[in-house]
């Protein structure tokens, strides 16, 4: 049996569009596109959405995320590498971090 905790499942689909603004589909959509075992600051996440002075609504879109894990906002980052803000807790997102970068390594 596989799934993300058994770091088989690494991208989500969704059936169904999130109730959200257009702009936090769109941050929610870029967050989508990071890769699984990696990250991305919130500055990198406004410039790829073509935002680059939205970096604090980037942050905001990201703690309005109705699916955490399955939109992997964990996965976001302060730009010096630090862990900051996440619903569930810094312990989980740094436990959410290690547990992809460790089914990410080459078996």
């Amino acid at each position: 049996m596989g799934g993300y905790f058994a770091g088989s499942l690494r991208v989500f689909d969704l059936p169904f569009a999130l109730d959200g603004t257009d702009f936090q589909r769109l941050v929610w959509a870029a967050l989508c596109e990071i890769p699984y075992g990696t990250t991305a600051s919130y500055g990198e996440i406004a410039r790829r959405i073509g935002r680059p002075r939205a970096v604090r609504a980037v942050g905001g879109a990201n703690h309005n995320n109705p699916l955490a894990i399955v939109v992997p906002c964990h996965r976001v980052i302060g730009s010096d590498g630090s862990l900051v803000g996440y619903g569930g807790g810094l312990s989980v997102k740094q436990w959410l971090l290690d547990h992809e970068r460790s089914h990410s390594l080459p078996r």
